[in-house]
C-alpha cells in the first residue's frame, strides 16, 4: 500500500493536537507492530491500556497518535511537536474508520456477506464461499477457518481467532481487492461487533444461523448478546434468516429494512428442507423454495448441516443467482476444518473431528454422528477454562446417555484449573461415577484414552476446541495440532503406553 498523505480531520472527528496533517502508511493498534508512517490507536481493553504503549509506537516510527485520555495526549504532544494526536470519543469506532480510509475503502469493492450466529457460522461461511467460487464468482473468506482466497489458505497473520481487527480485515480487502476478487464472505462474532471491528462496512448481505447462550461472560445477558447480533442487519442492505430460530428470527424480520429471505425446516420458510435422508457419504434432501421442488444430493452429514446449507444457498440467492444454478454446484462444497470432519487413518474404526464446544453444537453433532453406521460410539466433550463455567455441566446434560463411552477432558484452561473444569462438568451428568465415564486433564490423554477404549466397527467422536492450532495456557497460545495427537497414538501407541504409566 501506497502512503498518502491525509489532512486529518477529514479522517476522524475530534480534538486535535500539533500538525494538521500527516503522511500516514498503515493503522496499527498494537504498539508492537507501530513502523514510520503508521497511525496508532490507542484502546482500552480489558487488560491492557493503549495509552501507556503511545511512546512506544512513537519511537518506532509512529506519526499519528489516536486516544480518548485528552490529558496524556496533550501533555505527549508538547514533548512530540513533530507527532499528530487525536483525541476521540470511541477509539475502535476511530479504529475502524481510519483503518477502512488508509487502506482505501476496499469493503466499498466487494461484495460483502456478514455471516452471524451462535453455531454455525463457520460451516455457513465456508459453505457459502464454496457456492460463489464455483458460481466464478472470484470470493475469500475471513473466519475460524483461517483467511482464504478463492483458491487457497493465505498466509495473514489471524491475531484474533474468528473476526480479526478493523485493520487486519481491511489488509485483507485490499489483498481481496487487488487480487481482482469481486466477493468476501466475513464471520461476525458477537464481540467483533460490539467491539466495532465491522463498523466502516455496509454489508451487502447479513445471515444469521441460531442464537443459544454464549459469551455471555463478556456481554453479560442474552439480551445483551442478541442485541449485539442484530447490530449486524443494521448496516446490511438485505438478510438471509434461519426461521427455526425463535429467539431471534423474529426480531431481525421486524428491524430489517431490506430484502428478507428465510430458510429452515419451518413450513412457512422460504427455503425448507425435508424428506432428509443421511449418511456417512452425505444427505439427500428436498428443497422447497418459492412454490418450487428440488432433490438436492449434497456431500454433507446431520440435520444441522442441512440448514447450513439452506442458508448459504439463500445468500447466494439475495445475491441474484437462480436456484437452479446454485443447485447445480452444489456437490462442489466443502466443510472447514474440523466440522464434522472425518480422520483418514488405518485403524478399525472411525474417528469424526467436530469443533462443538456449547451445548447446542454438541446436540447436533450427536444426532448427526448417531445416523453413522457403527458398534459402538465413544464420544469425547470437553469444558472450556476461558468461557462461563456454568456452560459446563450443559456439555454433560447433552452427552449423557447419548454415546456407550464418554471421555471428560479440557480445553483452552487458561488461568483456571483443569480439575476444576473437568469437576464442572462432570456435575451435569446424573451419574458422574458411572464406570462408562471417563476423565483426563489434558485433551492429549483424553483423546488417547478414547481411542484405547475403541474396537473394530466403533465410532470415536472427538469434539471441542481441538482444532485451531492453539491452546491457551495460562496467558500463552502454545502451539497444538489434533491431527498430529491423532497421528502419534497411531506411530507411537498411546500416552500411557508411552510414559510406562497407568491410564
Amino acid at each position: 500500500m501506497n502512503s498518502q498523505t491525509y489532512l486529518l480531520e477529514n479522517l476522524v472527528s475530534g480534538t486535535f493536537f500539533g500538525p494538521s496533517q500527516q503522511v500516514i502508511s498503515s493503522v496499527v493498534y498494537d504498539s508492537r507492530d507501530a513502523e514510520k508512517n503508521a497511525a496508532f490507536v490507542a484502546i482500552i481493553g480489558e487488560k491492557q491500556d493503549g495509552h501507556l504503549y503511545i511512546e512506544t509506537a512513537i519511537e518506532k516510527g509512529a506519526c499519528t497518535i489516536v486516544g480518548t485520555k485528552r490529558n496524556e495526549l496533550e501533555t505527549y504532544a508538547k514533548a512530540y511537536p513533530s507527532v499528530s494526536f487525536i483525541r476521540v470519543d470511541d477509539s475502535r469506532l476511530a479504529l475502524a474508520e481510519l483503518a477502512s480510509i488508509v487502506y482505501g475503502s476496499p469493503a466499498d469493492d466487494l461484495y460483502t456477506i456478514g455471516v452471524t450466529g451462535t453455531n454455525g457460522k463457520t460451516t455457513v461461511s465456508s459453505f457459502t464461499y464454496s457456492l460463489l467460487n464455483s458460481l466464478s464468482l472470484r470470493t475469500g473468506c475471513i473466519g475460524t477457518a483461517g483467511i482464504w482466497d478463492d483458491k487457497k489458505k493465505t498466509t495473514f497473520k489471524q491475531t484474533v481467532p474468528t473476526t480479526p481487527e478493523a485493520p487486519d480485515i481491511h489488509r485483507v480487502l485490499e489483498y481481496f481487492r487487488e487480487s481482482q476478487m469481486k466477493a468476501a464472505v466475513i464471520e461476525s462474532t458477537s464481540i467483533a461487533i460490539e467491539q466495532k471491528r465491522l463498523a466502516s462496512i455496509n454489508f451487502d448481505v447479513a445471515v444469521h444461523t441460531n442464537l443459544t447462550p454464549e459469551h455471555l461472560e463478556f456481554h453479560g445477558t442474552m439480551e445483551a448478546y442478541k442485541e449485539a447480533k442484530l447490530k449486524l442487519f443494521d448496516q446490511s442492505r438485505c438478510a438471509v434468516v434461519n426461521l427455526d430460530d425463535p429467539i431471534m428470527s423474529g426480531d431481525i424480520i421486524e428491524r430489517c429494512t431490506g430484502s428478507v429471505v428465510t430458510y429452515g425446516l419451518s413450513n412457512s420458510a422460504d427455503l425448507r428442507a425435508d424428506h432428509i435422508q443421511t449418511s456417512i457419504n452425505g444427505t439427500s434432501f428436498t428443497l422447497n423454495a418459492f412454490e418450487q421442488e428440488f432433490r438436492v444430493n449434497a456431500p454433507i452429514v446431520g440435520e444441522y448441516n442441512v440448514s447450513n446449507l439452506l442458508a448459504a444457498i439463500a445468500t447466494c440467492y439475495q445475491m441474484g443467482y437462480a436456484l437452479s444454478d446454485i443447485l447445480a454446484v452444489v456437490w462442489t462444497i466443502k466443510s472447514p476444518e474440523g466440522r464434522f470432519e472425518i480422520v483418514d487413518h488405518e485403524a478399525p474404526f472411525q474417528i469424526v473431528m467436530d469443533y462443538a464446544h456449547t451445548p447446542d453444537a454438541l446436540s447436533h453433532v450427536l444426532d448427526a454422528v448417531r445416523d453413522v453406521p457403527h458398534r459402538r460410539l465413544i464420544v469425547m466433550i470437553t469444558g472450556v477454562g476461558l468461557r462461563n463455567p456454568d456452560k459446563r455441566p450443559l456439555m454433560a446434560e447433552v452427552a449423557d446417555g447419548m454415546a456407550d463411552e464418554i471421555v471428560v477432558s479440557v480445553d483452552q484452561p487458561g488461568f483456571t484449573n483443569r480439575q476444576e473444569v473437568v469437576n464442572d462438568v462432570l456435575k451435569g451428568f446424573k451419574k458422574p461415577s458411572s464406570p462408562h465415564i471417563h476423565s483426563k486433564l489434558h485433551r492429549e490423554e483424553a483423546i488417547h484414552h478414547a481411542f484405547d477404549l475403541a474396537e473394530p466397527g466403533d465410532v470415536v467422536l472427538l469434539t471441542g476446541i481441538g482444532f485451531g492450532g492453539y491452546q491457551i495456557i495460562g496467558d500463552e497460545r502454545v502451539p497444538y495440532s489434533e491431527l498430529d495427537v491423532i497421528h502419534d497414538y497411531f506411530e507411537h501407541g498411546s500416552l500411557c503406553e508411552q510414559l510406562k504409566e497407568p491410564c
